[in-house]
């Protein structure tokens, strides 16, 4: 068949596969997009043919029409044997495409930026890859890994970032002002215990994921971060020049993509270095997503996926969700005085107090859900992003040293993974395929229930788990500051709906104050009650407890004591005996067993 457009050929589905996720889009008439999403990694040295075979399945299921083109680009297509098996898997996916191209992550990302023609590309995300086309052959530089080959990368910035950090500290005998902000991202108390998570980690996302403290402190003039930015942006600009004259090209044309491009400061290191290298060059920052790229691959000709009008409606009006509007308790407050604002956030939660007991009989609904599902063996599982899914982190976390539960009984997915407990993960919280996903990756089930916490209820990736739990059989349950949510709002039906009125926030918009205040005291309510129900409380005592510093093991003395009347010693004995289950003590000394002869 000759090539032709998409009218010919029908609608293009463009298809990139990375090593965490794998994003698609479907073209039509004009380059419209039909339908888009994303599914989990399919690098393909990583997932194998079965595994791919799963993920592109799992994109066929949510295509409105079969696509008649396919074009893929995979991380891991290291040679001819891994296209052929990814076109293999592809083909018997959609039997039906008359046309299918397959190859690397970066010839998706090349037909992005310039589709069949001659050019160049930059890559510095995590790694970094420069790689050059002209006359139909294609060449590159680096991309051999961080161990073997990404200067420039984010891991690459980061790594000269920490060295100068260690360099300055070792040399001076104190730490640079750096290593202040790189302690507060990874949560560690000192530059020793940062050492630790350096080599406790695997795989180099977690230290890429330091690039934006790097970059920040090298905006506001840190020596050691400036330093930095200047070597890695260089080298790879170097390397980028290196390429065009080993490939005669004297008027380059380069496209710049990946996230360190997305700074400005990191762009602009690198393209002044690449200009002093290339003077002739022009250099611009490509913004066409890579699916569409991979779907370039089939027709060249395709423009960037314009959006159908209407297509996709919000969840909710923004404008027209309480926490939003503009409180008028809080009107002039960049005029009042510390005392005077402190007043007004004390005064203001009450408001936390009258959602609570608006909300009562749902919130009892609800723990009667969590506590069922406890006993039975099943699993309480909060999901949610930013302050709302931390929140629902905070409670998991607690349970086990609290009531000495199993730490999976009580678990908490977070949109954009551990590294959004610190910092926001840009685009995590709408991504609702991502949402499902985490779902069937735990593996969750009849025997679970799915809490879904958004103070907006509009939550793509909360609304993601959420329908894909109650698909599985869980039990679903959604707490949220939206008064008026209905669910017509994303199309999820949750068995419980927990609606807090706490009314417009002081800071419009904040949902870390009273939405959240609110939203940890029901993660409080429907976790104790079931610890309570369970039989992991006596009386009002915290008989469970972990003794596992000087506080809790005063703490579970004090209670071997109350329950006992047995002195101190006596006590202290009897706990250590038990390993520190003051259950256990105290059973010991009710039976005479733990008493001293």
């Amino acid at each position: 068949m000759k090539q032709g457009n998409v009218k010919e050929m029908g609608p293009i589905l463009g298809i990139e596969g990375g090593g965490t996720k794998t994003s698609w889009v479907l073209l039509g008439l004009g380059g419209r997009t039909l339908a888009e999403g994303s599914e989990r990694g399919s690098n393909l040295m990583l997932v194998g043919k079965e595994g791919l075979k799963k993920v592109l399945s799992g994109v066929a299921k949510k295509l409105p029409v079969a696509p008649r083109g396919i074009g893929a680009g995979f991380a891991g297509a290291r040679g001819k044997p891994e296209i052929a098996m990814a076109r293999r898997v592809l083909q018997e996916v959609w039997p039906r495409a008359e046309r299918v191209t397959v190859g690397q992550d970066t010839d998706s990302a090349l037909a992005a930026a310039w589709g069949g023609e001659d050019g160049f590309l930059v890559i510095a995300g995590t790694g970094s890859n420069v790689i050059g086309r002209k006359g139909g052959k294609r060449h590159t530089v680096g991309g051999h890994g961080h161990l073997l080959g990404d200067a420039g990368s984010g891991y690459d910035l980061v790594q000269r970032a920490m060295e100068e950090v260690f360099r300055v500290r070792d040399r001076e005998g104190k730490a640079p002002k750096l290593a202040a902000a790189l302690l507060a991202h990874a949560g560690a108390a000192d530059l020793d215990r940062l050492v630790r998570e350096v080599y406790r980690q695997k795989g180099k996302e977690w230290l890429a994921g330091f690039a934006p403290v790097v970059l920040r402190a090298a905006e506001k003039g840190d020596r050691c971060a400036g330093e930095a930015v200047s070597a890695a942006a260089g080298e790879l600009a170097e390397r980028a020049g290196e390429l065009a004259r080993r490939m005669g090209e004297r008027r380059p044309r380069w496209a710049l993509t990946g996230g360190l491009f997305q700074n400005a400061l990191y762009r602009g290191v690198f393209t002044r270095a690449l200009q002093k290298s290339c003077p002739k060059g022009r250099v611009m920052l490509l913004r066409t997503p890579g699916e569409v790229g991979a779907a370039r691959m089939v027709e060249p000709i395709l423009v960037s996926g314009q959006k159908e009008e209407g297509r996709r409606e919000a969840l909710v009006k923004v404008e027209e969700l309480p926490t939003e509007r503009a409180n008028p308790r809080s009107r002039g407050s960049h005029k009042k005085s510390v005392t005077q604002l402190v007043r007004r956030f004390v005064e203001e939660e009450a408001f936390t107090i009258r959602a609570l007991n608006g909300a009562k009989k749902d919130i009892g609904r609800a723990a009667e859900v969590v506590s069922r599902v406890l006993k039975q063996g099943g699993r309480l599982i909060y999901v949610g992003a930013g302050t709302s899914g931390r929140l629902g982190v905070l409670d998991a976390s607690e349970m086990p040293p609290t009531f000495h539960s199993p730490p999976e009984q009580v678990q908490a997915i977070l949109a954009g993974g551990p590294e959004a407990i610190f910092r926001a993960q840009e685009g995590a919280e709408d991504d609702a395929d991502a949402g499902a996903r985490s779902v069937v990756e735990r593996g969750i089930g009849k025997k679970d229930v799915l809490v879904g916490l958004t103070a907006s209820g509009r939550t793509p990736f909360v609304h993601g788990a959420l329908s894909q739990g109650r698909k599985a059989g869980a039990s679903t349950i959604l707490v949220t500051a939206h008064p008026k949510w209905k669910p017509e709002l994303g199309g999820i039906r949750p068995d419980v709906v927990v609606r807090l009125d706490v009314g417009p926030e002081l800071i419009a918009g904040s949902t870390r104050l009273k939405a959240g205040t609110v939203t940890k005291m029901v993660c409080n309510i429907l976790s104790s009650v079931a610890m309570i129900r369970l039989g992991r409380v006596y009386d009002n005592l915290m008989v469970h407890v972990v003794p596992s510093n000087e506080k809790l093991k005063a703490r579970a003395i004090r209670l071997v004591r109350m329950l006992t009347k047995v002195g101190v010693e006596e006590a202290e004995r009897a706990l250590f005996d038990a390993g520190g289950k003051v259950v256990e003590a105290v059973k010991k000394l009710k039976s005479g067993k733990g008493k001293r002869s």
